[in-house]
């Protein structure tokens, strides 16, 4: 029974995370009318940030939630600013071809900081 419980609670969470992901491509897309390839990273981002802040700098999870919620904001408002409100007038080309080189930059990014080897955030509670 307690194998089902976790399956349950484990799809629940996942189905949530894909949930939020595709709630987040409908409403680019319908503000920009172009799909932004690079929101998956956006996703990768925030969870990079949290185990920054909750591993390597050992901070409590609410603060590091905060702290993550926070930097993907500011990630927001400067991508915003940086890709999407410069390409404002042009067609959906221009727009895709940044979206896509937001994608590799972001991924990029992480990989030379900190490798290929997957991170790990411990879980809330005890088990």
């Amino acid at each position: 029974m307690d194998l089902v419980l976790q399956l349950l609670f484990t799809g629940i969470g996942i189905g949530s995370v894909y949930a939020l992901v595709a709630l987040g491509f409908v409403l680019i897309f319908r503000a920009t009318n172009v799909v932004n390839f690079a929101q998956g990273e956006f996703s990768m981002v925030a969870a990079y940030l949290m185990v920054v802040f909750a591993v390597d700098l050992g901070w409590p999870y609410w603060l590091s939630f905060l702290l993550a919620l926070a930097g993907m904001a500011l990630l927001g408002v400067i991508f915003n600013l940086g890709v999407y409100y410069p390409l404002r007038h042009r067609s959906f080309l221009p727009v895709i071809i940044a979206t896509i080189g937001a994608s590799i930059l972001l991924s990029n990014s992480v990989l030379a900081i900190y490798g290929p080897q997957p991170q790990v955030l411990e879980g809330w509670f005890e088990t």
